[in-house]
């Protein structure tokens, strides 16, 4: 039997992870990556939802792998304008129920290990430029290469979803959401868990990192960077010890999902597909999700371009659902400090952990 083929276009979290999971399945992989290195970013989180997706689909080896470079937290606190303590949530039962918790991991050592898992090479400086619905994508060099699928795992101003729309057909994302990202050692942060300040100037989130580090954002322009002064002692101390080559000034865009953003043998994965907001912490972990989706799809189907079609099918609701969710989530941080505190404050913990961590709840398919 002939192996089957796929072009995945983009080498970050989610087209590493499809590369990863089809492999597996023995298929013939080529990763395409238009930038000559390895892109770092800083720092992310990994939940529930993606993990299981990565272990049912792309096996115990893989899942094992990312974990070994990811720091557990089971537990998450939150203080408003005032630093008042609003909240704590106990996160344990992510453990209980699903084997695994929130991981805080920096960008370069996941992807680092998606690559070592990936089960093929990446093809630095390979640039795409043309992706028609038979599976030809065509290089910046003349290059033509042919897949039974090609996978658009681009990013947000992705070539390949630009390729699939209308001519004249508007690519127009809505307006960033600015932040500043910094990974330091803990000094004097000895909290386990994830942490959010809610203030006047915006949110601050901060996560642990494996080797004693921690990773830490601060809403606010990318054009000043950031000083610390307006927030708590703690944020203020990891701010300003933060070395120059470990701040990264970040814009995120969102773009309402739709129904279809596939043609013939081409579809999309992660942010080309659906971009959302980081309010919910679930743009990587999406795209992990979509390529855990995709390879099921796929595995479950002698018939590729069908196989497309059902998994973008399935996954609309659910981006859907998060992107609503992560603009909600914009729309109350943005409430006066005093509504939004005591609206935090007075809400059952039940509810408050209900609501901060449904976005995380794996699909049904990977428990």
């Amino acid at each position: 039997m002939t192996r089957r083929s796929a072009i995945i276009v983009g080498s970050g979290v989610g087209g590493l992870t499809l590369a990863g999971m089809l492999t597996r399945q023995d298929w013939d992989v080529t990763v395409l990556e238009r930038s000559t290195e390895r892109r770092d970013g800083l720092a992310i989180t990994v939940w529930p939802n993606a993990l299981r997706a990565l272990r049912r689909s792309g096996g115990d080896d893989l899942y094992e792998a990312v974990l070994k470079v990811c720091q557990p937290f089971d537990r998450a606190r939150m203080f408003g304008a005032t630093e008042k303590q609003l909240a704590s949530l106990d996160l344990r039962f992510f453990q209980d129920t699903y084997d695994v918790t929130g991981q805080g991991v920096t960008r370069a050592e996941l992807l680092d290990t998606l690559i070592a898992q990936a089960g093929t090479d990446v093809r630095f400086g390979a640039e795409v430029v043309g992706a028609d619905a038979d599976g030809t994508v065509t290089l910046a060099d003349g290059e033509v290469l042919r897949g039974d699928v090609v996978v658009g795992a681009d990013g947000v101003g992705s070539t390949v979803r630009r390729g699939l729309l209308p001519q004249g057909r508007d690519d127009r994302r809505e307006n960033p959401l600015e932040s500043w990202q910094g990974v330091v050692d803990r000094g004097g942060w000895t909290y386990g868990g994830g942490e959010f300040h809610f203030g006047r100037k915006g949110t601050c989130g901060i996560f642990p990192l494996t080797r004693g580090r921690v990773y830490w954002f601060v809403d606010g322009s990318i054009n000043e960077p950031p000083t610390g002064d307006g927030w708590p002692e703690v944020v203020r101390d990891l701010v300003t010890r933060t070395p120059d080559d470990q701040l990264f000034p970040g814009q995120a865009w969102d773009r309402r999902p739709v129904r279809n953003w596939g043609r013939g043998r081409i579809t999309l994965l992660g942010d080309a597909a659906h971009p959302i907001l980081p309010t919910i912490g679930q743009g990587a972990c999406l795209a992990m999700e979509d390529a855990g989706v995709l390879t099921a799809r796929l595995a479950r189907s002698d018939d590729p371009v069908a196989a497309l079609r059902t998994y973008e099918g399935d996954r609309h609701p659910r981006v859907l659902n998060h992107f609503k969710e992560a603009r909600g989530m914009l729309r109350m941080r943005a409430l006066p400090a005093p509504v939004r505190d005591r609206m935090m404050g007075g809400m059952p913990r039940a509810l408050l952990t209900r609501l901060f961590t449904r976005a995380t709840l794996p699909l049904p398919e990977f428990c």
